[in-house]
């Protein structure tokens, strides 16, 4: 009702995001957490290699590529 144009919500996989600018055109966003306490707990325990891997190689790690078939939906 503002003219705002809204981007969203965008499911992430483990979060949802809804993108806006202020009036001085920054881009915004607001997020809510989705997952699970065992997703939670898979992401940490695989943090460390992505991180590594990442380093190695400045490519997207594939340890949780779950991630991405949840966000959209396959």
């Amino acid at each position: 009702s503002e003219g705002l144009e809204v981007i969203g919500p965008t499911n992430h996989g483990i979060f949802q995001s809804i993108y806006f600018r202020d009036p001085n055109g920054h881009r915004l966003e607001l997020v809510v957490n989705t997952q699970s306490a065992q997703e939670m707990s898979e992401l940490h325990r695989v943090a460390p290699e992505m991180l590594e891997e990442w380093s190695r190689t400045k490519k997207a790690p594939q340890h949780a590529a779950w991630l991405h078939e949840k966000e959209f939906g396959k």
